[in-house]
C-alpha cells in the first residue's frame, strides 16, 4: 500500500476495494442537508491477479460493482493539509467470488474514506470498510493513485469518469491472512437528479472468454487468459466476451482485432452486474493462426486501451 505525507493511506471494501471514490473538505458547506443533494459514486471493474497473499476468496478475475452516497453538505470528520476523511457513508454492492455460484451483495453503513490532493503527481482515494463475505467478517481496504487534477477541489463533488491506473490495488484480510489484489475499472461521480458524466472506454483483460457454439449444439467455453484463442473446425462459430465500461450508452461502437474490424454481437449491460457492461463479438475464422493480436473497442469516437489476445 502506498503512503502519503506521514499517514498510512487505508482504505477498505470487498469488492469496496475496488473503487468508490470521494472528494473530501475541510471546509463547511453552506447547503444543509434537507437541500443539499447527494453525490453517488460509483465504480465498477475486474479483480486482477494478486500482488501478493493467496487469493483465499477467488476474486481474481471475478468482476465487482459498487455505489457509495454522501451529501455534499457533509463535513469531514477529521482532514489535514489537503487531505480529509468522511466516516459513517453507506456502501452498496455485488461482488463474485470463485466460490460461490451466483453473485454475491455486500453492504455497510460504517465505511470511511480519505482522499489526498498534495502529491505533485497523482491524487489518492482510498476506503475501509468492515464486511461480511461468506459469513466471514473481512477488514477490506483499498488505495487508488488517481490521474493528477481527477479530483478538483476538496469539497464533495461529481468529477468526471476515472480509468483505474494499473498500480492500483485492494486488499482483504480474514484476521490470520492477507491478500492484496490488483484492480482494473472505472470511477464516475454523479449529483442525484444530475447529468451522468460520460463513463470513460475501458476494455478489461481480466474475465474474458471465448465461446464456441458446435454444429451439433453444443458450446464450450474457455477463458482467453488462460489458453489461446481457437477457431476450431470450419463449422465451429467463435465469439469473444468482455468486461467493459462506457459502452452501455454508445451509439457507434467498433471492435477491431488485429486491425480488422469485427462483427459486435452485444453491447450493453452485464448481466447480474450493476454498472459493469459487456461487449461480445464474433471472430472471424480469416484471424485464425494470427498469433499475438490487440483488441481494441472504439465508442462514439473514444478508444480504450487495447488488450492483448494470442489467436491460435
Amino acid at each position: 500500500m502506498k503512503s502519503f505525507y506521514t499517514r498510512r493511506v487505508l482504505s477498505v471494501t470487498i469488492a469496496a476495494a475496488a473503487f468508490s471514490y470521494f472528494a473530501s473538505s475541510e471546509t463547511l458547506v453552506a447547503a444543509g442537508p434537507a437541500t443539499a443533494p447527494n453525490v453517488t459514486y460509483t465504480a465498477s471493474g475486474t479483480f486482477g491477479s494478486p500482488k501478493s497473499g493467496s487469493d483465499l476468496f477467488q476474486l481474481q478475475g471475478q468482476p465487482f460493482s459498487i455505489s457509495v452516497v454522501a451529501n455534499e453538505a457533509d463535513v469531514s470528520k477529521n482532514h489535514g493539509p489537503q487531505w480529509a476523511g468522511y466516516n459513517a457513508l453507506k456502501m452498496t454492492g455485488t461482488v463474485q467470488s470463485g466460490l460461490l455460484p451466483t453473485p454475491l451483495a455486500i453492504s455497510n453503513s460504517s465505511t470511511s474514506i480519505e482522499l489526498a490532493t498534495g502529491n505533485p503527481s497523482f491524487d489518492v482515494f482510498v476506503l475501509f470498510s468492515p464486511v461480511k463475505v461468506i459469513g466471514i467478517t473481512l477488514t477490506i481496504s483499498a488505495t487508488l493513485d488517481l490521474p493528477k487534477t481527477a479530483l478538483t477541489n476538496d469539497h464533495i463533488l461529481p468529477f468526471a469518469a476515472v480509468a483505474l491506473p494499473k498500480t492500483s490495488s485492494m486488499s482483504y484480510s480474514d484476521g490470520t491472512n492477507t491478500t492484496e489484489l490488483y484492480l482494473t475499472g472505472t470511477l464516475v461521480a454523479k449529483v442525484a437528479g444530475g447529468a451522468t458524466s460520460q463513463a470513460n472506454v475501458v476494455l478489461h483483460e481480466a474475465g474474458a472468454r471465448s465461446i464456441s457454439a458446435h454444429a451439433d449444439g453444443t458450446q464450450s467455453v474457455r477463458s482467453i487468459g488462460a489458453a489461446p484463442v481457437d477457431l476450431g473446425v470450419s463449422s465451429d462459430v467463435v465469439a469473444l466476451e468482455f468486461f467493459a465500461a462506457g459502452v452501455r450508452d454508445g451509439s457507434a461502437i467498433e471492435v477491431r482485432i488485429a486491425g480488422q474490424s469485427v462483427p459486435v454481437l452485444y453491447a450493453g449491460a452485464a448481466e447480474h452486474f450493476a454498472g459493469l457492461d459487456q461487449i461480445s463479438v464474433q471472430l472471424p475464422r480469416s484471424l485464425a493462426g494470427s498469433g499475438d493480436a490487440d483488441v481494441s473497442l472504439t465508442v462514439d469516437g473514444q478508444t480504450a486501451e487495447p488488450v492483448r489476445i494470442h489467436i491460435q
